[in-house]
């Protein structure tokens, strides 16, 4: 059940019907609600699943010898998560509403992870002084809607191109200053 909830969110989002996951699961809807209470509290127990996946990517990423190649990773690895799951994109993008206890702690962990990361490349002279950690969650947003665009095909692996090229501008020592305010983390109380 978990794995078609996974695969229903990735190309569905987090709109998916009950049917839908029963459906994909090969089971009835009656044993979904049976086995976790709600549709709910199934894609609340997926969400919570991809978010410490994406915690293990920044786990390993803090772990690279090289700073830059780190964080270069889990901004890369962040970006393919949000288009292979349309579900995970759409979680990470809300910044309304409560957050359940887990879920505060999953997302201060990946904050406090790409916190980290973005430090260390800083340390190391690898990242420009103007660029913040809130910025290194922003950019990989960037990559989700980069298949076409007037007339031009970016192809299936558009998106690790346009990664790449803001990658790239995030590297010391920086040439154009940044315009406007520091992305500011969510009020979700």
């Amino acid at each position: 059940m978990v794995v078609a909830t996974r695969e229903a969110i990735a190309s569905r989002g987090l709109d998916v019907s009950a049917l839908d996951i029963a459906t994909a699961a090969g089971v009835g809807v009656g044993t979904l609600y049976r086995r976790f209470g709600s549709k709910e509290a199934l894609l609340a127990s997926v969400v919570l699943g991809l978010y410490d996946e994406l915690l293990d990517v920044a786990q390993m990423c803090l772990r690279r010898a090289d700073a830059w190649d780190g964080l270069a990773e889990f901004v890369m690895e962040l970006a393919g998560a949000h288009r292979d799951s349309r579900g995970l994109a759409e979680v990470t993008a809300g910044c309304e509403g409560p957050l359940s206890p887990e879920r505060a702690r999953r997302i201060a962990a990946l904050q406090d992870a790409v916190i980290r990361l973005t430090e260390r490349a800083r340390t190391a002279g690898y990242l420009r002084e103007d660029v913040t950690w809130q910025d290194i969650l922003i950019c990989p947003r960037a990559g989700l809607d980069t298949d076409h665009c007037l007339g031009v095909d970016a192809g299936p692996d558009g998106w690790r191109r346009v990664i790449t090229i803001l990658l790239d501008g995030m590297r010391a020592p920086g040439h154009i200053p940044l315009v406007g305010p520091n992305p500011q983390v969510c009020r979700t109380e």
